[in-house]
Formats: structure tokens, sequence, C-alpha cells
């Protein structure tokens, strides 16, 4: 049998007094807190036949709960009963129950449970955490005494068209795990060879006499128990992020990005040689003139001779080569310091030289961080806290470059399963 077809009758109810409100959002992010109300009504006057008085009287076991994803079932109407719930429904054992707490997007979010009602005719409740991932609920509480009978709900959605439910009203029927082949409340424990798969117990079915809950003059049983879920609190994460990843390859700009005088360094900024550009820069400039250098050298020693000829008014003296070449390279460094200072030099036009080569544009550069790093620890260790990770910048944006991604990331971790029930008294 279906959720949707189990639950029928409720949101056909549902429909007609607009109890299934419209709420926020239920994205990846949101956190919801949802109180839950277990209201039972088994009374002597609603099932008389068979009403237990003592050993033991009517009452029903605590309510073992889990909010989960899609990946993950309490029970299923329809089949087979696991080992977790023969032992609960036919025992009260939640051992089995406690292992069932999966990961991940589509396991278990929250575990909870409510106390135990000690007669057929009271009240319980209890509260939990849903969220975007988590935003199914499934509980079971045991009928005591029973053979393997309980109610419960299986996956119901407090996610409905992108929207938290406010508020809904579920009626339930009693179940039957299918472990035992009981009829009444107090038969003995007669197992069921071979097991069969869990069923809806209504006022026709099973259809024998001495069934407990055989009514074969009505339709339908007054419903056994009650259940409300309302939404008490929401909360979004402080922080979310789904950066892209950085791209291994090389961004492309036009030449006519390349040229704009927004991405051309200023001649009036002095070179700082403590960054790798600059120290390139200046390198480039210094064998520039050394080159100039040496072909004015060149043309200026005779071939063949050691000596150079400097003529003046009266008399012709030879000067030594190193006398020469260091003259001109204090003549060319002083010139070159005029240049940097953004003044004209005529030396250039002098000696008719140009420069081998124009020097290239500096181009944008992309910022660059590593991988994401651990997760970690839960900053609570009671209930629902946050977890973090980080990564670090390897390579900072320079020149309009595509800047940084975000270096932090959190989401939701924890569980108030553990938390006493004064947990959520805020």
């Amino acid at each position: 049998m279906t959720l949707l077809a189990f639950f029928a009758p409720v949101y056909l109810l549902l429909g007609w007094c607009g109890c299934l409100s419209e709420g926020r959002e239920c994205g990846g992010s949101s956190l919801g807190v949802y109180e839950l109300k277990v209201e039972t009504g088994w009374s002597r006057e609603a099932f008389p036949k068979q009403y237990p008085e003592w050993r033991p009287p009517a009452q029903w076991s605590k309510v073992v709960g889990r909010s989960h994803g899609t990946s993950f079932h309490l029970f299923r109407v329809g089949e087979a009963a696991t080992e977790g719930l023969k032992k609960f429904a036919e025992l009260g054992e939640t051992a089995a129950f406690d292992q069932l707490t999966q990961g991940g997007d589509g396991g278990v979010l929250d575990s909870f449970s409510a106390p135990p009602i000690t007669q057929g005719v009271g009240v319980t409740q209890t509260q939990f955490f849903v969220d975007g991932n988590h935003s199914r609920v499934s509980l079971v509480s045991r009928i005591v005494p029973s053979p393997d009978w309980f109610i419960g709900v299986d996956s119901f959605d407090l996610c409905a068209d992108g929207q938290w439910i406010e508020s809904v009203v579920l009626e339930v029927d009693p179940l039957d795990a299918g472990t035992d082949n009981g009829f009444t409340f107090t038969s003995p424990n007669w197992p069921s060879i071979p097991p069969k798969p869990i069923s809806r117990i209504t006022s026709q079915n099973p259809s024998h006499p001495a069934n407990s809950f055989y009514y074969p003059d009505v339709d339908q049983h007054p419903p056994i128990a009650t259940l409300y879920l309302a939404k008490v609190r929401e909360y979004q994460l402080a922080q979310v992020f789904s950066p892209p990843a950085p791209s291994d390859t090389p961004t492309r700009y036009t030449s006519a990005e390349l040229t704009r005088p927004s991405s051309r360094p200023s001649p009036s900024v002095r070179p700082r040689p403590d960054r790798v550009e600059d120290r390139e820069q200046e390198m480039e400039r210094q064998n520039e003139v050394k080159n100039e250098v040496e072909n004015e050298v060149s043309n200026s020693i005779l071939p063949g001779r050691d000596m150079t000829v400097a003529e003046t008014d009266s008399t012709t003296t030879p000067t030594p080569k190193p006398t020469l070449l260091n003259s001109l390279v204090n003549r060319y460094k002083k010139k070159y310091r005029k240049n940097r200072k953004g003044r004209k030099s005529g030396a250039r036009r002098k000696l008719g030289l140009r420069r081998a080569g124009r020097r290239r544009p500096r181009v944008p550069r992309d910022c660059r961080v590593t991988e994401w790093g651990e997760w970690s620890p839960c900053s609570k260790t009671c209930g629902i806290g946050e977890q973090m990770r980080t990564r670090a910048v390897l390579r900072p944006s320079r020149r309009g470059g595509r800047p940084c991604p975000p270096l932090k990331e959190t989401k939701w971790c924890g569980s108030s399963r553990d938390c006493d029930h004064r947990y959520f008294d805020w």
C-alpha cells in the first residue's frame, strides 16, 4: 500500500478544514523544528471488545521516530518487518532501532523519542529537526498489551510544493507487524511462519471473530490515535557557498582589452624590486643599456688596436680602452636614471639605436585557491550545530583578474538523540 493511499482520508480531511497551510521555502539551507503531539483514544467506550483492564492494563510504549531523507524507511506497509521492528512490536525493545542512524543526504538527520503513555487515553509530545534534504518523518509506538501491534507513520513529507507545512493532523489506525499469530491483546507468543507483511488492522480485517479489533457492525474504527505536527521554529545557515572550482584553462582576452590604458602600468610609478614583474623589467632595462654600451664601444675602438684616439685642440693622446669603457658606462647610467624619472633622453636618438622589441602588456591574473580542507567537528554535542571547512589563497587576483571565491563553507550537523527532554526549553 502506498503512503498516499494510507493517508488518503487524512488528506481529504485536511483539504476540507484548511489545516494544511503554506509555509516558507524548505531548501537545503533551511532547518525547521517541529513539535509532535500524540493523542491516544484507546478507551473502553471506543473499543469495548476484550478491553484489557489489568496484567497489564491498556497503555502505550514510548514513541520512537526519525527525521530522514528519501532512502531511509523505519517500516513499510506491505513489506516484511525488519528485525528491529519485530523486537519493538513484540517486546518493546529499541536497541536495534538505535542503530538506524544512517548519514548522508538521504539518511537520518534526527533521532527522537517521546515518553510512554501509561493508560489507554493520554497525550505525549516531543520535538525534532528537519531540513531540506531530510524533510520526512517516521515514527512508531507499540500497543500494550498486544502480540505485535503498533501505530506508526511511514515517511510523511513535511515539505510540500517547496514549502514547509505549518501544521498537519494525522489520524492513524492500528498496524500488524506480521511476526506473531495472536488475535487478542493477551494472546501468547505464537510466531508467524513464514512472517507476513505489515498490514493495516481495520474493523473488518482480519475477519476472524476472535480478533480483538474485529467490529463487523461498523465500517471503520474511531481513530485510536491522532498525531499533531506543527512547525515551531525555522533557521537559515549563516553562510552557504557553492563556489565554482578554479579553472585550469587560462582566461582569454582580446587585443583591445590588453591595450587598454587601465591595464598598462603608469610611467610615474617607480618599480618595486620586491615584486617579480618589476624585477624582470629592471633586468630587461639593464640588459638594454649593456647592449647599447657594447655597441658604442665596438664602434669607437679602431680595428686591430687596443687603444682609441681622443682628439683635442692641441695634442693627440691615446686613451686606454678600460677608461673609455667606464666613461661610456657612467654616461649611459646617468641618462638611464633620467629616463626612469620620465625625462626624455637624446642618447638613443644620437646613437640611432632602437629597442630590440616592445615590452609585452601585463595581462590580468586570476585568483587561485587550494582544495577544501576537512570538515571541522560539530559545534554542538547535543542538538543541531554547524560544521565548517576552509581553503586558502594560493595566488591573489591582480590587474582586474577573477577574484577569489569564498574561503569558508558551513553545513548542518549533530542530532538531539542524546539530549534530555529539556533541550528544547529555549
